[in-house]
């Protein structure tokens, strides 16, 4: 079993669009994949084929009683998902507070009778340096945390990582990987900031550039990934090659 959480440095960097497009890559090269949305926005079902108005989800079965299983979908293309459901404050609360639920969700799905599994947990930068994730941090093969090549981006890097020690653990022990999202190397804005991010992140940035493309915000008004939407173009090579990279990595990992 893999697993990997995926994260924006900020708001809009990309990582559910990348978390859902790198799930459907894994399964096109015949990968077994779980996809689980850890954020309360909801959001990663609307990639992967769940309408608008479908409120069911895992976080909302556990809060109500019931079982995270029945919130499991399986997108056309082929990927299985937990969405996180839509909820309300209070439930928003008891989600919140001490993550209670998404520590205990970690530890049922690493019960999965599936040892080719790959996980794939759509997540928030703060789960890294929580003490009370300490467990669901450890458990993970590989940390992606999605950057975009500008001037705000490079602050928060350095802002961010400088005062963090549990990411700085994590960068350590080869855990924590940067993705180049958004990626325009035809503006001189954005082969300068790729110039630097190589230099200052070295091994740390994953060597597969994501293209800004757009096909990709057409998949999700048609709730669909780019592989099915637009096979031939930019971003759908991207992804493919970034699912490669991560078959290769975590295989070298474990050898």
């Amino acid at each position: 079993m893999k697993r990997l959480l995926l994260v924006s440095l900020r708001g809009g960097c990309g990582s559910t669009t990348l978390t859902a497009n790198l799930a459907q890559a894994l399964v096109k090269i015949n990968k077994q994949v779980l996809a689980i949305d850890a954020l309360p926005e909801n959001l990663l079902r609307l990639h992967l084929g769940l309408p608008s108005e479908e409120r069911d989800g895992w976080v909302k079965q556990v809060l109500n009683g019931g079982s995270w299983m029945e919130a499991g979908y399986q997108s056309p293309q082929g990927v299985t998902f937990l969405p996180f459901g839509q909820i309300n404050d209070e439930q928003h609360s008891q989600f919140s507070h001490a993550h209670h639920h998404l520590q205990q969700l970690a530890e049922a799905t690493l019960e999965i009778d599936e040892s080719e599994q790959w996980q794939l947990f759509h997540g928030d930068l703060s789960y890294l340096s929580a003490p009370n994730l300490a467990g669901f941090m450890a458990s993970m093969d590989m940390v992606l945390v999605v950057l975009n090549a500008d001037a705000i981006n490079y602050s928060v890097l350095k802002t961010q990582f400088q005062h963090q020690h549990g990411i700085q653990a994590l960068i350590e022990q080869g855990k924590l990987k940067f993705v180049l999202n958004k990626y325009q190397p035809e503006t001189e804005i954005g082969r300068d900031f790729m110039l630097v991010l190589k230099k200052e992140l070295g091994d740390a940035l994953v060597p597969v550039m994501m293209h800004r493309d757009t096909a990709l915000p057409e998949c999700v008004a048609n709730l669909t990934t780019v592989q099915h939407y637009s096979p031939i173009s930019q971003a759908a090579k991207d992804y493919q090659s970034l699912a490669f990279w991560c078959v290769s990595t975590l295989s070298a990992t474990s050898a």
